[in-house]
């Protein structure tokens, strides 16, 4: 490998941890008011002037997303189940039964 890849890297590496930078109680709120508004986990990243991976990993520190690979993905409500048959009821949310 050449020099510059390995600093390169290293840079990128040192940017992602982004150590001695930790997250305030107004930061972490702000994070949780912008997630809960459907903006992206990049969007969030470029208002906090942080790094990607340091607010999609807070993101699962405090519970805001189950994992990365969703992190993106706005959160979508449960089927609604009915109570009677234990289907799933049409678009218009009226049951057959």
């Amino acid at each position: 490998m050449n020099t510059w890849l390995i600093q390169t890297q290293s840079r990128s590496l040192e940017a992602a941890v982004n150590t001695g930078s930790e997250w305030t109680l107004a930061e972490a709120r702000q994070l949780e008011i912008m997630k809960a508004s459907g903006k992206s986990i990049k969007e969030i990243a470029k208002a906090l002037g942080r790094s990607y991976y340091s607010v999609s990993t807070k993101l699962v520190n405090i519970g805001a997303v189950n994992h990365h690979k969703h992190s993106n993905k706005p959160l979508t409500p449960a089927p609604v189940i009915c109570g009677t048959c234990f289907t799933t009821p049409s678009k218009s949310g009226v049951c057959l039964c």
